[in-house]
Parts: structure tokens; C-alpha cells; sequence
């Protein structure tokens, strides 16, 4: 009897052997996004197999390591589909709980219509782009968090299914902020995000609001600094306005910063107050070289003195949107560099930074960051 049941299973494993070697394969293209419908790949995978065969959540894995599908059996059928599948995150509380921990987090984004090449990504929307917040794929919000600000990890975790671009994050009671261009979000699971009201300020040209960030003033109430293009002047200035930190209205009372020598043109503003004093590093989009600038003033609105920074940019045409960690008289200044290819465009290589102690000018070479994409334009919080 046990001899005849063997026969029989080595027949069967036999005959499925045979199909699935003189079988046609078909197809399934693979949209990976989270549980929000937010994209986690720029573009769709294709993977083969023959008819009713399981796609195994595996191989799905390998492509966005930190997620895990939402749906476990997926088969192959008798001609090739196309799914958007759902991805949720696989180790949810213990990456919560090290983000919670972690001695720095930041909210960046990631361009999600260009992959990456040769550790450079273009940015074919870098410039004047329309941020209207109802579609999703050309920008999503990334979290990452990190002991030493230079190694990151990425908390992978259901992101809002929004354009998001230039974030800067904050934690007032439970509630974790994200003020981005050009809106504002909270959440407090990382899983559900609320969207809150900020009307646009007629004193601004619409869609030229870039880059607002949270700071705190002398007496620990924060404020939004952001750069914006003037109806009356056509230049771009850095304004300040009120944050309501209950109920996370920006108040839109906008007021620009003074100073005796600021250009006429400035964006990419970050404030902190350190050391009785308030110091603010943009970008000086007057000049063409040596673009990062370090201003300070008794008081948040000015006036600012400014000195232009003395940093070798190491081969790279530009950087921007300055981020400053302070420690004792140690800067360590994070900076989102980039270069001109010969086609013209503009592409990234992620986030560097260097370092400058005491009074002075002189500024470290600079260094990338370590993380597993490629880190633009940050906001970065030191939590203890």
C-alpha cells in the first residue's frame, strides 16, 4: 500500500514538474505602494510565472525591504495582469518605538517619477511646481531617524498620499508636525495623517511658498520661516509667521526679515536659537557660487548681518536648503548638493554635511550621509 502511494506522489510531483517546465509563463506587473495608497517605488516591477502558481511575498519583499504585503496569496493566472498591491510594515512597533527614541529624526522626501542613477537623481519638478495635495507620485514623505546624524534608517511606515517637498518636523505633545511646500500635516501612529487648513497669503505669488520650518524663539514658542515670491517686489524674501500649538494653524501673519546686507533674493531659510542669539543659514540665490550664507540677530525678525560661508563644495555646483545641528560652539550644517549634467538638468546626490567649531569661517570637507535612498532636502530635529 505505502509502496503505491509513493508511486503515486512521484507521479504527481512528476507531472507537475513536466507543466511547469513546457507551461507558458505569464506576467504580473506590481505597483508597490503603502497601506495609504502613497507610491514606495518610482516605478512597477514584472514578475513571471506559470498559471495558478503563487507569487510568494518573498520575492515582493526584496523589492521594499521593510514592508510586507497586505495580501498573501497572489497567483499567477492565464494571461498577465497589473495590480497595485498594498504593502504594510512589517516590524510596526519596534521602528516606532527606536523613531521615538532615536537622538535625531528628520522628514525628508523622495522624488517618485525618476529613478536613481549612479547615485545621482534628477528633479524635473524642482522649479515652480504646482502643489495642489490631491494627487499623489511625483513626491513622497520619507522619515528617517539616527544616534549620530550621519548613519539613518528608514522608518518604514504608511505615509500620507500627498505631494510633499522640503519637509520640517516637530513633536508637541502626541502630536508628531510636518510643515511641507506647501502644506501642513500631523499624526500621531504614523498610520493616520491629518491635514490641516493653510490658506494661501495674498501678500505671496501662488505656488512660490518654499520650504517653511519650524523654529523656537528665546522664550520655546515656535514659529514658521519660509521663503516666499513677493506680489509687489517679484523677489523671493524669508517671512515669519506665528504657529498655533494646539491647534497647528499657521497663523499667516507674515513678517519678512530685516538686515543691512541681505540679498535680493533668498529662500531655503533655517532659524535656531542658540547661544542668546539667533542664527539663520539660506541660500543667496543673488550670486552664482558660494551661494550659503550665515546671518545672526538679537531678535527673530532682525536685523540679520551676514557672512557668506566658506565651504568647498567638492566638485559640486550648488547646495541648498542648509539644516544646522548645534552642540556646544559646534555646527554641523547638512546641505542638499547638486550638479548641472550635460544634458542641462539638475540632479541630486543626496545630503552632505560639514562641520565648522568656534567663532570663525572655516568649514570641514564635506561628507555624504549614510541612508538607504537618497536623502533631499531635510528637516532635521535633535531630540535629546
Amino acid at each position: 500500500m505505502f509502496k503505491k502511494i509513493g508511486i503515486g506522489i512521484l507521479i504527481v510531483i512528476s507531472a507537475i514538474c513536466i507543466y511547469l517546465s513546457v507551461a507558458k509563463k505569464t506576467t504580473i506587473t506590481v505597483n508597490f505602494v503603502d497601506e495609504n495608497g502613497t507610491k514606495l517605488l518610482v516605478k512597477a516591477r514584472k514578475y513571471y510565472g506559470v498559471p495558478y502558481t503563487l507569487l510568494s511575498s518573498g520575492r515582493l519583499e526584496k523589492k521594499v525591504p521593510g514592508y510586507k504585503p497586505t495580501k498573501s496569496f497572489i497567483f499567477f493566472h492565464t494571461t498577465n495582469q497589473k495590480i497595485t498591491l498594498k504593502f504594510t510594515s512589517k516590524n510596526y512597533k519596534k521602528e516606532i518605538a527606536s523613531f521615538n527614541k532615536a537622538k535625531y529624526v528628520a522628514a525628508t522626501f523622495q522624488p517618485m517619477t525618476v529613478t536613481a542613477k549612479n547615485g545621482f537623481q534628477s528633479d524635473p519638478y524642482n522649479t515652480a511646481r504646482t502643489y495642489n495635495g490631491k494627487k499623489t507620485g511625483k513626491d513622497s514623505l520619507r522619515l528617517i531617524y539616527s544616534e549620530n546624524g550621519i548613519n539613518w534608517k528608514k522608518l518604514h511606515v504608511s505615509y500620507p498620499r500627498l505631494n510633499v517637498r522640503d519637509p520640517s518636523i516637530i513633536k508637541i505633545a502626541d502630536y508628531w508636525y510636518i510643515v511641507y511646500t506647501k502644506g501642513i500635516v500631523r499624526t500621531k501612529n504614523f498610520k493616520q495623517w491629518e491635514k490641516i487648513k493653510w490658506p494661501h497669503s495674498k501678500i505671496f505669488v501662488n505656488h512660490f511658498e518654499w520650504a517653511p520650518e519650524f523654529f523656537k524663539d528665546a522664550k520655546g514658542k515656535y514659529h514658521i520661516i519660509m521663503a516666499g515670491k513677493s506680489t509687489v517686489t517679484g523677489k523671493f524674501h524669508l517671512y515669519v509667521s506665528d504657529f498655533n500649538q494646539k491647534t497647528g494653524r499657521i497663523l499667516n501673519n507674515w513678517q519678512g526679515i530685516t538686515g543691512n546686507n541681505l540679498p535680493n533674493n533668498m529662500i531655503d531659510g533655517n532659524l535656531t536659537y542658540h547661544d542668546g542669539k539667533y542664527v539663520l543659514f539660506y541660500k543667496n540665490e543673488d550670486v552664482t557660487t558660494n551661494k550659503l550664507t550665515m546671518a545672526t540677530s538679537d531678535n527673530y525678525l532682525g536685523p540679520y548681518k551676514s557672512v557668506t560661508l566658506n565651504v568647498n563644495l567638492k566638485g559640486y555646483d550648488g547646495s541648498e536648503g542648509p539644516e544646522a545641528i548645534f552642540s556646544g560652539n559646534t555646527i554641523r550644517l547638512y546641505v542638499d548638493t547638486y550638479k548641472f549634467n550635460k544634458k542641462g538638468q539638475t540632479i541630486y546626490n543626496g545630503i552632505h554635511y560639514t562641520k565648522k567649531t568656534g567663532r570663525g569661517n572655516t568649514w570641514t570637507e564635506l561628507k555624504p550621509i549614510k541612508a538607504p535612498f537618497i536623502v533631499r532636502h531635510f528637516g532635521v530635529l535633535k531630540t535629546k
